[in-house]
């Protein structure tokens, strides 16, 4: 096992079907390639892609299949800053001299762990943990290090004694996936774009492309992303900064305009606001502060949204106030009444934020979850903007206290929408208020961190035949549309080598348990097997 690893039972070897697969999983997850990309504040983080992928090329090798590194920083043939950072992408081939090609694509970047959340996770969130009931926890062990990467080596390594073949199978196991796949399939797709149609040095030529990278159904439509960064050109005073907030936020009446003609998979057990797939915006950060500090009057020093990543709601917001000792003190007991249900104001704990001494910490305290589903969190961003503006028209806390601040906003739209749509809509309705109320105020939608969604026709052939294997595998009935943003938006616009466009279906193991983004991520070994065994069957098939 790896360092940080621990031993796992042998039913959960069983379960996946292989102890190599296990691991490797238990190796990737104490690697931890985290990726953080936080543009307001210079911040492109991702420490571990190259041992990663490294490890990811060592396994494939090992199970007999031909393996290479494509990095578009090492290739220089990218057309947007990376920032000096290494983007690793493993191409891994089966390559038997089928006349056709199976494409599967995972992702090994996970999210970052918050500070806040590491609270929360009874066991170390890099260290793959068995757990009495029955399942593996660790950040990725599902999204997607398990449900992607793993189980797709483990049914490419099934595949290599198969005789007969009828199709080549390609595996693309790629970076940058939660931040809008800027170097890793984006690249991938600009690397093609330069290419001939018939050019042997594709990478992304196949009939079809299989993403293990959801839930476990079938999944023909996949939303489309933008993260959107909001700023302001000098510091503003509090107030001026709640009212853009409350702007931001007023998108997502906006987005739920947007209508998708996929069922949702969430209605209507699972909180789904409506049957069927919308638009939806979700102010995922915020920061305030830090202002100059004032032992004369009640104010904010600082308002942090524990969140590392765009497309995580955070579940709390730590709010840094000072002032005279009296108003602090009594502060939180004037706050409590203006909080909605659901929520709760109490001592802040572990902050990235530095807290000075004589100042009050508070957390506002709600329900994180994946940027893509709102409708499973109670996001405490707009409720910290609420009371904050409560508190101001009573004079509880000044509004008039200048200071730097930011939020950025995760945009989704349904899949059939094309992203220039939704991105003219989103940014035109905030730059009119931000002419008529804040002049100074921006906001921009980074390309690289943008993407339209992905539609299929629930009856196409490729969606009908992975939904039968799925029922046969696991029991799972229908084709649906999918709330969260994937990769299969890349081949919105391909087409496969006879030119028909590119089927691309989503699936995979991230059950109502998984808690993806969130503490306490986990897999069902069961259901890691069960996907690989989709992938094995998907392939064989004639």
């Amino acid at each position: 096992m790896a360092e940080g690893a621990r031993e796992m039972p042998e039913s959960v070897s069983r379960a996946i079907g292989d102890p190599e697969g296990l691991r490797l999983l238990s190796n990737l997850v104490s690697i931890a390639p985290t990726n953080l990309e936080d543009p307001a504040r210079g911040r492109w983080e991702k420490p571990n892609y190259l041992r990663a992928s490294e490890r990811i090329a060592r396994a494939a090798r090992d199970f007999g299949l031909a393996t290479r590194i494509y990095d578009p920083l090492v290739a220089g043939d990218l057309s947007i800053d990376l920032h000096g950072q290494p983007r690793p992408n493993v191409l891994i081939d089966l390559d038997v001299g089928a006349p056709r090609t199976t494409l599967v694509l995972a992702h090994y970047d996970v999210v970052p762990v918050p500070l806040e959340q590491r609270a929360r996770w009874k066991s170390p969130p890099f260290t793959l943990t068995a757990r009495a009931d029955g399942r593996i926890y660790g950040r990725g062990s599902n999204d997607d290090l398990g449900s992607g990467v793993v189980a797709s080596l483990l049914a490419l390594k099934r595949l290599v004694d198969v005789p007969d073949l009828p199709a080549n199978v390609r595996l693309l196991v790629c970076c940058d996936e939660e931040t809008g796949g800027e170097g890793g399939i984006e690249a991938i797709k600009e690397h093609d774009a330069r290419l001939p149609s018939n050019s042997p040095e594709r990478i992304l030529s196949a009939e079809v492309v299989l993403i293990p990278d959801g839930s476990p159904h079938a999944t023909a439509g996949s939303s489309g992303v933008g993260f959107l960064d909001a700023t302001f050109e000098r510091p503003v005073p509090l107030g001026e900064t709640l009212a853009y907030g409350e702007a931001l936020v007023g998108l997502h009446a906006l987005a739920r305009e947007w209508r998708s003609s996929l069922t949702s998979p969430d209605w209507p057990d699972h909180q789904a606001p409506e049957p069927i797939i919308t638009g939806r915006a979700t102010v995922t950060r915020l920061d305030f502060g830090p202002a100059a500090r004032d032992a004369t009057r009640l104010t904010l020093l600082q308002a942090h949204a524990e969140s590392d990543a765009a497309n995580q709601i955070p579940q709390s917001v730590t709010l840094v106030f000072d002032g005279p000792g009296a108003q602090r003190a009594g502060l939180a007991a004037a706050l409590s009444p203006l909080l909605p249900p659901g929520f709760r104001l109490e001592p802040a704990g572990a902050s990235s934020v530095p807290i000075p001494e004589g100042t009050l910490a508070l957390a506002l305290i709600g329900e994180s979850g994946h940027g893509g589903y709102p409708h499973q969190a109670r996001n405490p961003v707009p409720v910290a903007l609420q009371i904050l503006a409560s508190a101001g028209k009573r004079g509880l806390v000044a509004l008039s206290t200048p200071a730097p601040s930011s939020f950025t906003v995760d945009l989704r739209l349904p899949p059939e929408m094309e992203l220039a749509a939704g991105l003219d809509a989103a940014l035109g309705q905030v730059r009119a208020w931000a002419a008529e109320h804040a002049p100074t105020a921006q906001i921009v939608a980074p390309p690289g961190r943008c993407r339209s969604g992905y539609s299929l026709a629930p009856t196409h052939p490729a969606a009908v035949r992975l939904e039968r294997m799925l029922q046969e595998v696991l029991g799972v009935e229908g084709v649906f549309g999918e709330y969260g943003g994937t990769d299969a938006s890349a081949f919105r616009d391909l087409r496969t080598p006879g030119g028909e466009p590119m089927p691309a279906l989503v699936f995979g193991s991230m059950d109502r348990e998984a808690h993806i983004h969130e503490a306490e991520e986990s897999a069902e070994p069961r259901l890691l097997g069960a996907i690989s065994e989709v992938i094995y069957r998907y392939v064989r098939a004639r």
